[in-house]
């Protein structure tokens, strides 16, 4: 039985609000490779600050840009 997955859709985000990674990255304190790593959604494991970093920063709510597919 499939579970379903983690689906990032920071990239998303950023695109349709006009904002760049390199913006977000400054005004986040993250580290540019991380943001990366969430905009290609190769995040194995999520983090907490990292999230609640993005959504700070973002002035968002966590189902903005993270969502739960269900597998069929």
């Amino acid at each position: 039985m499939e579970n379903g997955k983690i689906v990032i859709k920071l990239d998303k985000y950023l695109k349709e609000n006009n904002i760049s990674r390199s913006s977000l990255s400054k005004n986040g304190r993250l580290r540019y490779d991380t943001i990366l790593s969430y905009c290609r959604n190769e995040v194995t494991r999520l983090d907490t600050d990292t999230l609640v970093r993005l959504c700070s920063t973002l002035n968002c709510k966590l189902n903005d840009i993270v969502e739960y597919v269900q597998e069929k």
